[in-house]
């Protein structure tokens, strides 16, 4: 499997002001399990389209983001970004507060 970067995301990351070594170092935290990242699915609901999310805390920031992939064949490949608002936070921050390592 490889990660493969969608050809706009560094523009929509300059878009929402997401530092893109946010990005990076959570999607390295989940390949390489070095850091909980909490692995979910979304689905849109205009369009059907399921997706996954992976919430985590990058190192150098330690500010709750969301990252969005989808599967391309064998690849995956990362398409958004955002920070997390405040009440994604308080469900992120309960989830941390109850798993199990």
């Amino acid at each position: 499997m490889a990660i493969v970067w969608f050809w706009a995301l560094a523009a929509m990351m300059e878009r929402y002001d997401v530092n893109p070594d946010d990005v990076f170092d959570l999607v390295n935290a989940w390949v390489t399990a070095t850091r909980p990242v909490w692995f979910r699915t979304a689905t849109d609901p205009a369009t059907g389209l399921t997706t996954f999310v992976l919430w985590g805390r990058p190192d150098n920031t330690n500010k709750p983001i969301a990252v969005y992939a989808r599967r391309k064949g064998r690849d995956t490949e990362v398409y958004a970004a955002r920070y997390l608002d405040a009440d994604q936070i308080a469900e992120f921050e309960k989830w941390e507060a109850t798993r199990n390592d």
